[in-house]
């Protein structure tokens, strides 16, 4: 049998040991004492207390309470030599929250291809999981599956790093090329806090994660730690680190084969040339120094770099362009969204609807006091019954007659002006903003409520300068940059706009009072109007709703040229 591995165990776990075998792996079954029979060639797994001292001929040990399928595969793993799981492929997200964490894990993984050597790839692996899961701390371990080191490069360089896969979390995700994880790290019966988090607490949560390479081999291991009282690391963390893992092993298998061609040039190097090195060292220490050199040698490397250094300026200020924009303020409108105003003056009296409520053409919504309106309405009434029954006593007088013509005007006029104190919608929608209160004093043409129809979109309304309108046409491309998320741009395009310039009283009368006042207008204006497609908007890697009323800064590109026609405006003529 091949694949064989002798467990050393205590009398009182042997039977569930020997369960454990399978027709891959042969286990053979020993006690401390029968340690030093056991072959040379044979892995040796011990059941034991990991903390303790441990022999250089033991591949790993492990603490009693192991869970059998964790203990079954470490044994498989150990025993045929391999991890047991093959180099995983990125699964396509299946939802929002899944996409910008892939998106986020793909980010972190481009920064590894700036590391040369293995203390840069610790360096960046560790701050870059940092700033992905939001952890405390993190470790990045290589390991090299032919002596079972497992090791830190930033240890090794200043006390030193011996650590072997023999035990820990992170011994046994090296060995099978599995994931493990802990909610409370001293729980795990893996856990050794030397191998796994020297400088840590065993109540902290662990996640452990390993890269596999192309061959199904680990690279190195990964370790993200965050104390106990933070949010838990849960599926979704370890999904990201899996990813991240996934993500970085191509950029390991490249490194590893870099590290290990170096070795095999630096040693070969090492071996040739025609004298001995201490021949080569004793030469050169006796020498008392070099000839003076007024011009160092970087002199005429760095000429030939600015030289070309200049020809480069040259060549990007004469092929270069540069772009001039339309810039003004930007407001988000609602394309189904009306305001109800007051027609006359007065006190409301009640409000007959609420924010939210769905109301039709002649709902009522406010309203005002009408005891003046009603009392002349109960006048008019009056004289206009009296003056009727002296039509109808003498129907030839013509003085009755015109008498009675004049009061039925009269009572219209009344009855109209009563009407005018029942503020009702004028359209089908919802109450989306209602301004006014039991007792407050109108004035006409202050908003009540503003009524949207639900079916309607939302439009940018831009501002931009009178003097931009002959180089605006519709089709053109306009950027938005909402306020309160900066760099969070739009692209949409413009619909339509003015046909002429207007002042900025008559844009603040086009875009409504309740926003008119907030901005600061100056100089003649043009009316930019672009459609927006989606009802929300992405920043920092979150989703959030356009409203009505929103403010922001809209930029239009209306012409472009070169950089060095806008530094020497006479030279716009050579170039025509």
């Amino acid at each position: 049998m091949t694949n064989a591995v002798t467990v050393v165990v205590p009398e009182e776990h042997v039977a569930r040991v020997q369960r454990l075998g399978s027709s891959a792996v042969w286990i053979e079954v020993a006690t401390v004492e029968e340690l030093a029979q056991a072959p040379a060639d044979r892995p040796i797994v011990v059941v034991g207390d990991p903390e303790a001292q441990i022999e250089d001929r033991v591949t790993y040990v492990v603490r009693a309470s192991i869970a059998d399928d964790q203990l079954q595969a470490l044994m498989t793993a150990v025993a045929t030599g391999s991890a047991l799981a093959p180099p995983p492929s990125p699964a396509p997200p299946s939802s929002q929250e899944e996409a910008r964490r892939a998106r986020a894990a793909f980010a972190a993984s481009r920064t590894l291809a700036s590391a040369t050597d293995l203390a840069s790839t610790e360096v960046i692996a560790t701050g870059a999981i940092i700033e992905l899961l939001d952890l405390d701390r993190a470790h990045c371990l290589f390991y090299d599956a032919e002596s079972g080191s497992l090791w830190s490069q930033a240890r090794q360089r200043t006390v030193g790093d011996e650590r072997r896969a023999v035990a820990g979390m992170v011994g046994w995700s090296a060995r099978t090329g599995l994931g493990s994880a802990a909610r409370v790290a001293g729980d795990d019966p893996r856990f050794a806090l030397a191998y796994d988090d020297a400088d840590g607490d065993s109540a902290d949560q662990i996640l452990v994660q390993p890269i596999l390479g192309a061959d199904a081999r680990v690279h190195a291991v990964l370790v993200a730690i965050r104390r106990a009282r933070s949010a838990p690391l849960g599926a979704a963390e370890a999904a990201t680190l899996a990813r991240f893992a996934a993500l970085a092993a191509p950029l390991l298998d490249q490194l590893s084969s870099h590290v290990e061609g170096q070795h095999l040039l630096d040693d070969g190097e090492a071996g040739e040339g025609m004298f001995r090195d201490e021949a080569i060292a004793a030469a050169v220490g006796g020498q008392w120094g070099d000839i003076v050199r007024v011009a160092p040698r970087w002199l005429s490397g760095a000429y030939w770099l600015l030289v070309v250094l200049i020809a480069g300026s040259v060549a990007f200020l004469a092929l270069g362009r540069i772009a001039t924009y339309s810039t003004g303020p930007a407001v988000i409108r609602s394309t189904a969204r009306t305001s109800l105003a007051a027609r006359s003056a007065g006190n409301v009296s009640a409000v007959l609807a609420n924010a939210g409520d769905h109301v039709e053409p002649g709902t009522a919504i406010a309203q005002l006091d009408d005891v003046d309106q009603r009392a002349a309405v109960d006048r008019v009434s009056r004289e206009f019954e009296t003056q009727l029954r002296n039509h109808m006593i003498d129907p030839s007088d013509p003085a009755a007659d015109s008498a009675l013509r004049a009061l039925r005007q009269q009572l219209e006029q009344a009855r109209n002006a009563l009407d005018e104190r029942t503020l009702r919608a004028t359209t089908l929608g919802q109450v989306s903003d209602l301004r006014v209160r039991p007792g407050q004093h109108l004035e006409p043409g202050d908003v009540v409520a503003s009524i949207v129809d639900g079916r309607g979109g939302l439009e940018v309304v831009a501002l931009l300068p009178g003097e931009d309108r002959p180089q605006l046409s519709p089709g053109m491309a306009l950027r938005l940059e909402i306020s309160g998320y900066q760099f969070a741009y739009q692209a949409l395009e413009i619909e339509s706009m003015s046909s002429d310039v207007i002042a900025p009283s008559e844009a603040r009368r086009v875009l409504g009072a309740e926003v008119a006042d907030s901005l600061h207008l100056t100089g003649q204006i043009v009316l930019v109007r672009g459609r927006i497609n989606s009802p929300d908007f992405e920043a920092d890697g979150r989703v959030f709703q356009y409203h009505d009323g929103m403010l922001g800064t809209a930029e239009v590109r209306i012409r472009e040229e070169r950089i060095v026609f806008a530094l020497v405006p006479g030279l716009r003529r050579w170039g025509q």
